[in-house]
């Protein structure tokens, strides 16, 4: 149950204006704010910062029509090559044009942007490399080996054709397709890997993408197509091996000519994923060609798709534990599913570890079978294959020896241990025979981030069991022996990224989320949360203190179970654990809370702070060269520093420009941002009626109370002020007024209508009788008011506030603050302005008289206010210019209903519950 207050003005939606309005930008569908499709490839956030600057993009197709005006600017001569003519001079002329395909799939990558006419390609920027085949030539495919081997030389490269016949590149017969592909796959890219990207092939029912070879090889990428509406074009090649989808139907791009014109096939498709490895390889251009496809898998969004399985096998979830709490979602038509450019250039630019084919590990098991099919008696085989390795699977190859001779009439299923189930060969429609698949390799995707150790099955089913041989007796065959050979990693297995998007915020409901709602890591190791492709804000707590939220779902965490954490465009909230942390805020203007240990913190974009809790004379730094910033404290943990715009210690914020100067200038610190210390007047009465146990000081600080008590006319029978070290001080019978100023003090006021002060350090503070005003200060207090209406401000810091009984005034300030109000109808208090985390009130109980009061929603007219209810906890949420923020977290007695039974009113210190 909620209630929303204070509604926002209704208004129109706007549609913003196409990224670059060129002439024919607004017929490309899969661009983001279409009005032709409900799907979006999300470019126009990856093209604030890539453009594809710096990559070479190889296409090996027809001659690309350089002279076009749309691609002239990102085809590179001096790097191209036309193999079917043996030359790097080529001259193309209006009565001699080459076929057009390679022109058309040339626009898709690189078509200039910006330029106020035609189409814009994905990676506008990128270097164009023509690698020029005839399709038409008796010696097309030594060609494409050629190309395919020159490749190396390239960042990634495109390959919109196939095979026309099933099972006919079968690389058993033709190994030096193999070898061409793997050695760009090895040399490529001095050894990090040329991405090899191919269009899954055009098949559709007739066929299966996973029939070739070239398609499903363990060193390519096979792209699929999808229809504007989301559903599977009708010719797309189905296959395990399929990697992911992108647009394949009336994709508008360059034609010949200077034209343009609308294609259909995933020769179309393929482009648009070569375009987008060009961006992520801009961000990060070390990684290997294996890390590009786990990234194109964990970033594919299934959003939008259709959910139909009318086209091949439909969506299943596969027993990986790392993508948004759990599996990856797979389908035979869509792989994991639609091209998404933003999360692939979030992830890259965060992503860790380099997986090239140096490090590729590799675990191989084959068996004899000897299981006879015959036609109608005996159409299914089973047979299963024990892995004894544990790797970290990237791909899983089959080969069967099965002999039959209608391959169309068969389906193959393998499952994996985790209970994964794929298709490797299809009973086709129409079809009797699909080709002679005896030894032929099958690979499957499909699951990616499972674990090997286990038993794999692969079942064989006869679909017509009426088949008969020549002679008309029931057709036989034989399943001799299979050999399953698993691709992935095998180091660092205890190493975990758990990968969050913004789909599990969209995608999960009932169990299937709550499951995946709990992060448990049970297997040590440097794991990481990479939540860099969320857009929203996102709180992660690695200490397991206070709630960790991403994408609008909260989180459960062990606590320092996880070191590493990386966030995205969201305003975020990063806090590290005791380990050594890796704090990634991303994009945003973020918070990140400084802990101690030696943690590698980066802010990123945007104007970003550190909390630091801990007073700025207690650290030591220095800065390098390249303006990274080294602090180490009095506990021996070193932190390395960038990004940060602002550094908030307990005494003082200060700019980075600030911290720069007091490190260059040896130490001489600057003034802090914010104001000085109000000038303290005189106690009416000083005195020293208590005991101390250090030197007494008759000038104290005026306690720093909001103006909701008026602290001028109250009088002081003593006046007690601590050092700069840790202390006890005691109050007496009257009404006392105790500075404990710095250091980690213990105050106590015992009777009498007193005021405390904890100042910097983590203090414990308690009023005894009377109506005390208790102020902690910096650093994380725990303040006890005991009886009487006491006044509890815990200012700066993660503290403790226990009022006791009394109508009391509680009010945790800035930090993580854990509130008790006690007996007594309490005054909870929370200010917009210190919205950098959410406090926790415990015992809250609105028939006792408690009441909430917000301050500060005035600053901003907008301002919403919302009790929404998750598990046993209700929160007081508020919505400004369209972020959600958590005020408070409220448990205790009938706080089911708060936005019901509670009333809202304005009064001159803020808006009022109660």
């Amino acid at each position: 149950m909620s209630k929303m207050y204070t509604p926002l003005p209704a208004g129109g939606m706007v549609t913003p204006a196409f990224f670059f309005n060129d002439t024919y930008e607004k017929k490309q569908w899969y661009l983001d704010h279409s009005h032709l499709s409900p799907l979006s490839i999300d470019a126009y956030s990856a093209w604030e910062d890539y453009r594809g600057s710096g990559v070479n993009i190889g296409v090996i197709d027809s001659q690309i029509d350089f002279r076009h005006t749309d691609l002239s600017k990102a085809y590179d001569s001096l790097q191209d090559y036309n193999f079917a003519l043996a030359s790097d001079q080529v001259t193309i002329t209006d009565s001699d044009v080459p076929y057009y395909h390679g022109t058309a799939v040339a626009g898709i990558i690189s078509a200039e942007a910006g330029n106020a006419h035609g189409t814009v390609g994905i990676a506008p920027d990128a270097k164009l490399v023509g690698l020029a085949i005839d399709y038409q030539s008796d010696d097309v495919v030594g060609q494409i080996v050629s190309a395919l081997r020159a490749s190396a030389s390239l960042d990634v490269v495109n390959n919109s054709w196939s095979f026309v016949s099933n099972f006919e590149d079968d690389f058993n017969r033709h190994p030096e397709y193999c070898e061409a592909i793997e050695y760009a796959a090895e040399h490529g890219r001095n050894g990090l890997g040329t991405s090899i990207v191919f269009a899954a092939g055009n098949a559709g029912s007739g066929g299966a993408s996973n029939y070739h070879n070239f398609q499903n090889s363990p060193f390519t990428i096979a792209v699929g197509a999808v229809n504007a509406d989301g559903t599977p074009a009708s010719f797309t090649s189905l296959g395990a091996n399929v990697l992911l989808s992108a647009a394949g139907s009336s994709v508008y791009t360059t034609t010949l000519k200077d034209r343009y014109a609308d294609y259909d096939g995933t020769s179309f498709a393929a482009p648009a994923v070569t375009a987008t490895v060009g961006l992520m390889l801009e961000a990060n251009p070390d990684l290997g060609y294996r890390d590009v496809q786990q990234i194109l898998a964990y970033s594919a969004h299934r959003g939008g798709l259709s959910d139909s399985a009318n086209f091949g096998d439909g969506w299943r979830t596969n027993g990986a534990t790392t993508f948004n709490g759990g599996g990856l979602h797979f389908n035979d038509a869509f792989g994991y599913g639609f091209l998404n450019v933003h999360d692939a250039v979030r992830m890259a630019e965060t992503w860790t570890g380099q997986r090239t084919h140096a490090n590729l590990a590799s675990a191989s098991q084959s068996i004899e079978i000897d299981q006879d099919l015959v036609a109608g008696s005996r159409d299914h085989a089973s047979a299963r294959i024990e892995i004894g390795e544990d790797i970290d699977i990237e791909h899983v190859q089959v080969a069967l020896d099965l002999r039959w001779v209608d391959t169309g009439d068969l389906d193959v299923y393998l499952t994996s241990p985790d209970g994964t189930v794929v298709r490797l060969v299809y009973d086709l429609p129409g079809h009797d025979r699909a080709g002679g698949l005896r030894n032929f390799v099958f690979d499957s995707v499909a699951s990616m981030g499972e674990r090997s150790d286990g038993t794999w099955t692969i079942d064989v089913y006869n679909r017509n069991p009426d088949a008969t041989d020549k002679d008309g007796t029931a057709m036989t065959g034989l399943f001799q022996d299979a050999t399953l050979t698993v691709l992935g990693s095998r180091e660092g297995l205890g190493d975990d990224t758990y990968v969050y998007t913004d789909e599990f915020g969209s995608l999960y409901e009932g169990s299937d989320l709550s499951d995946r709602s709990t992060l448990h890591d049970a297997d040590g190791g440097m794991d990481a949360i990479n939540a860099a492709a969320v857009t929203s804000a996102s709180t992660i707590d690695l200490s397991g203190a206070s709630r960790t939220t991403i994408a609008g779902i909260t989180l459960s965490l062990t606590a320092n179970t996880i070191e590493n954490a990386y966030s995205g465009d969201g305003k975020d909230t990063l806090i590290g654990s005791a380990a050594n942390n890796v704090l990634h805020a991303g994009r945003g203007d973020d918070t990140i809370y400084f802990s101690f240990g030696n943690d590698t913190i980066d802010g990123g974009r945007g104007e970003d702070r550190l909390i630091v809790n801990a007073s700025f004379g207690s650290i030591t730094g220095l800065v390098a060269q390249d303006g990274t910033l080294t602090i180490s404290t009095p506990a021996g943990g070193t932190s390395s520093i960038t990004g940060m715009e602002t550094f908030v210690f307990s005494d003082g914020t200060y700019a980075y420009s600030d911290l720069l100067q007091f490190f260059e200038a040896g130490g001489t610190a600057p003034p802090p941002e914010h104001d000085a210390p109000i000038t303290p007047p005189d106690p009416d009465l000083p005195g020293n009626g208590g005991s101390t146990q250090d030197q007494i000081d008759d000038t104290p600080d005026a306690p720093r109370g909001p103006d909701t008590f008026d602290e001028t006319g109250r009088a002081y029978d003593s006046t007690l002020t601590g050092t700069r070290s840790a202390e006890k001080i005691k109050g007496g019978a009257g009404a006392d007024w105790i500075d404990g100023k710095d250091g980690d003090d213990k105050l106590l006021g015992y009777d009498g209508d007193d005021a405390l002060l904890g100042g910097d350090g983590d203090d414990r503070m308690t009023g005894g009788g009377g109506h005390d005003y208790l102020d902690g200060g910096a650093g994380a207090d725990r303040l006890f008011g005991n009886a009487g209406g006491d006044k509890l401000l815990g200012f700066d810091g993660d503290d403790l506030i226990k009022a006791g009984a009394g109508d009391d005034w509680i009010e945790g300030g800035s930090g993580r603050d854990r509130l008790f109000g006690g007996d007594g109808a309490d005054t909870f208090v929370f200010d917009l302005a210190d919205l950098d985390a959410t406090d926790i009130i415990y015992d809250f109980d609105a028939e006792e008289g408690d009441r909430i009061l917000v301050r500060g929603p005035a600053a901003d007219a907008e301002a919403t206010f919302e009790f929404e209810r998750h598990g046993s906890s209700t929160y007081l949420e508020v919505h400004i210019g369209g972020e959600t923020f958590e005020i408070a977290r409220i448990k205790g007695e009938n706080v089911d209903d708060l936005g019901m039974s509670m009333s809202m009113s304005n009064s001159d210190l803020g808006i009022l519950w109660a």
